[in-house]
């Protein structure tokens, strides 16, 4: 039987149903009838319709006051046996059923009308319903950022042209406003307030929330404010996945951002727990976040078998031969986790990739140990030599500027101002952290 001729004969079969249902109702309304007592409306009025005094209303019929289907399964066995039972096909409140679809290959939905749909165009549907939906979404939010931003732009227009009639004062980069006697900057068209005072204190003394103009805004760590739509658009954003391990995850098992971080969490790629590689066991047993598997990739190489004599056969280190004047892994020492694991050809060892290759770590919040070997003293301090006999003896100093002119121009400005246009964006974010070195 083609799928056609099984729903034309299930169509069938309910519409049995329903004609059979129709003529119980009719009968019993054919046998019962009511008693007349008159028109008065007291106590011996004939008031068919519960709840009301009065007779059937005139027009197209009464108030229906049960619009619910009930089917007797007693005596329409027969008939229901051929079909599927809606109550088996869908939950209540109408969603599809994964029994509906695998029994009779038709999804059977029920709201205001029962219905039979094939699975492909179900599909299709609900997937553009979703598509709908995320863009009016996505529409308003718009709508809305954009209300609030011309709110503040006259906010600010009204309180610029109240207080001070300059000319710079009234584009919306070189906007001012105090609040609680704090002076901030208006930047990305108002959506952002930044402390003019460089003083930490008054990061705290920010309120948490103010409102200007009638829209909300939040304190940030940094003592600034955001406008709240600004914040709720990028908590509903989608986070964009990076196809790297999480730092925080990979060295301690943990990451307080779950889902929300943009790093991958993999389970079996994290750093290995210091108690079990040291003493072979640890308290937390199964519970520990960190791994208790000492794999090349997660563990150091053994020194004693670089140097021939480990006589330890239960060694948790690595038994590989790695060069020695090798550099020291990145990954290793900053993640404790090394994909290449044997084939990496630098050091897996807990010191500082900076300080160990560079003689030189501009971290200062750096907890990795900052190892000293006297042989790469001993290296740099030959290199320095080398440098200095190198140079050329016709550089002027510092002292000879000042012969020259004292009016000169100091540079030191410019400078800085290079730096903060090279490290800044269009909506007028400035730099994160201090650029080390200018480009020439």
């Amino acid at each position: 039987m083609s799928e056609d001729s099984e729903l034309q004969a299930k169509i069938a079969a309910l519409a049995g149903r329903i004609n059979v249902h129709k003529q119980q109702q009719q009968q019993q309304n054919e046998n019962y009838q009511p008693t007349y007592h008159g028109r008065g409306r007291g106590r011996g009025g004939w008031a068919p319709y519960r709840g009301t005094p009065y007779g059937a209303p005139r027009g197209r019929g009464g108030k229906v006051f049960n619009r619910t289907l009930v089917l007797n399964n007693n005596r329409a066995s027969n008939a229901s046996a051929d079909i599927t039972s809606p109550t088996n096909g869908t939950t209540a409140d109408g969603a599809p059923s994964s029994h509906a679809n695998e029994a009779s290959g038709w999804v059977v939905k029920r709201d205001r009308h029962m219905q039979l749909i094939n699975p492909a165009i179900y599909d299709q549907v609900a997937q553009q319903r979703a598509k709908d939906i995320e863009q009016s979404t996505e529409q308003r939010r718009q709508q809305r950022n954009l209300k609030e931003k011309a709110r503040l732009s006259k906010h600010f227009q009204i309180k610029q042209e109240a207080s001070v009639g300059n000319q710079a004062a009234t584009t919306p980069h070189n906007y001012e406003i105090e609040v609680d006697n704090i002076r901030f900057r208006v930047t990305d068209g108002g959506s952002k307030l930044v402390r003019i005072s460089s003083d930490p204190n008054t990061a705290r003394a920010t309120p948490k929330q103010a409102k200007i103009g009638g829209v909300t805004f939040l304190r940030s760590k940094n003592g600034n404010l955001y406008r709240s739509g600004l914040i709720k658009n990028k908590q509903n954003k989608p986070i964009k996945k990076i196809n790297e391990p999480c730092p925080r995850f990979t060295t301690t098992g943990t990451c307080a951002k779950g889902p929300q971080c943009r790093y991958q969490h993999d389970p079996n790629k994290v750093a290995i727990c210091k108690d079990y590689l040291l003493r072979g066991s640890c308290a937390l047993g199964d519970g520990c976040d960190l791994s208790h598997d000492p794999t090349p990739n997660r563990v150091p190489a053994c020194v004693h078998f670089l140097r021939g004599n480990c006589t330890n056969d239960d060694c948790r280190y690595a038994h590989i031969r790695v060069n020695p004047t090798a550099a020291v892994c990145r990954a290793f020492g900053t993640l404790g986790y090394c994909e290449k694991g044997t084939d990496c050809a630098e050091r897996h060892v807990f010191e500082c990739p900076d300080y160990a290759n560079h003689a030189v770590c501009r971290n200062p919040k750096c907890r990795l140990p900052h190892v000293d070997r006297a042989g790469q003293i001993r290296k740099a301090a030959a290199a320095q030599t080398a440098s200095a006999e190198l140079g050329s003896p016709d550089l002027s100093s510092d002292d000879e500027y000042d012969e020259i002119d004292s009016d000169d121009v100091d540079s030191d400005e410019e400078i800085e101002e290079d730096v903060v246009m090279q490290g800044s964006d269009a909506n007028g974010q400035e730099l994160s952290q201090q650029q080390d070195f200018v480009s020439f």
